[in-house]
């Protein structure tokens, strides 16, 4: 763990007058550097393997003296069909849900567990086919979706089947989560995470408890601080000495 760059990030946060979290990417570092840095007080971690996570999560840290988790678990990867099972039973939260099919399979798997799981929306904010996420043309058929809590399919973007029932009764959609171009030309990062922003505006708008707005990584997270993040998600600035 890179302690100097984690206590001048502390500090940096601590100037912003509003809650920011920040999610210490741990997908590419073993079990003893992950309780290192909850250990230092990170109360977030993010992976996108579940394998991996399988391996690790027994390993960390137990409970604190009330008895409360010392860490949430956040799923940060491409979401997979055939592994959303696996992914309601690990974690807490899921950052990278990009479809209202896979909205419904996470709400169907965490009411048979009678789990509460909070997500957020991904948005390809770059433009990048690589990405994953929903389109931001789409926003509106999002928003149709929620409210009516049903969905026809009209956009094969949005669904491949007949119809979508999305029921959220264990789910709780909180913010919204994109990733910009990876450049040297800070005004496309900003103009990115600008669009992000303006997208998590209109669903706030129409949907007052999804305020997250999780963007910035180690190369442009003060860019993000700055467009507004509530959650950073930092892995190689951390973990590089």
């Amino acid at each position: 763990m890179n302690k100097k760059f984690f206590e001048q990030l502390t500090e940096y946060l601590n100037r912003f007058p509003r809650k920011i979290l920040l999610v210490a990417v741990t997908k590419y570092v073993g079990v003893e550097e992950t309780n290192e840095v909850i250990k230092a007080g990170v109360r977030a971690i993010g992976e996108n393997r579940v394998e991996d996570s399988e391996k690790k999560f027994p390993h960390l840290l137990p409970a604190d003296s009330t008895g409360s988790p010392r860490v949430e678990k956040h799923f940060i990867g491409q979401i997979q069909s055939r592994k959303i099972k696996r992914i309601v039973e690990l974690f807490d939260v899921i950052q990278s849900v990009g479809s209202i099919e896979h909205l419904q399979r996470i709400e169907n798997e965490a009411d048979k567990r009678q789990k509460d799981i909070r997500v957020l929306l991904q948005f390809n904010i770059s433009g990048e086919e690589r990405k994953g996420g929903f389109n931001e043309n789409n926003l509106e058929q999002i928003i149709q979706a929620i409210a009516s809590k049903s969905l026809s399919a009209n956009s094969r973007e949005l669904a491949d089947r007949d119809k979508i029932i999305l029921a959220t009764h264990h789910i709780k959609i909180i913010g919204v989560m994109g990733m910009a171009s990876h450049t040297d030309d800070e005004e496309i990062v900003r103009k990115q995470f600008g669009l992000l922003k303006t997208i998590r505006d209109r669903l706030q708008e129409k949907f007052p408890k999804i305020t997250e707005l999780s963007m910035g990584m180690s190369d442009d997270y003060k860019i993000a601080l700055e467009e507004g993040a509530t959650m950073l998600r930092i892995g190689r600035a951390l973990f590089t000495k």
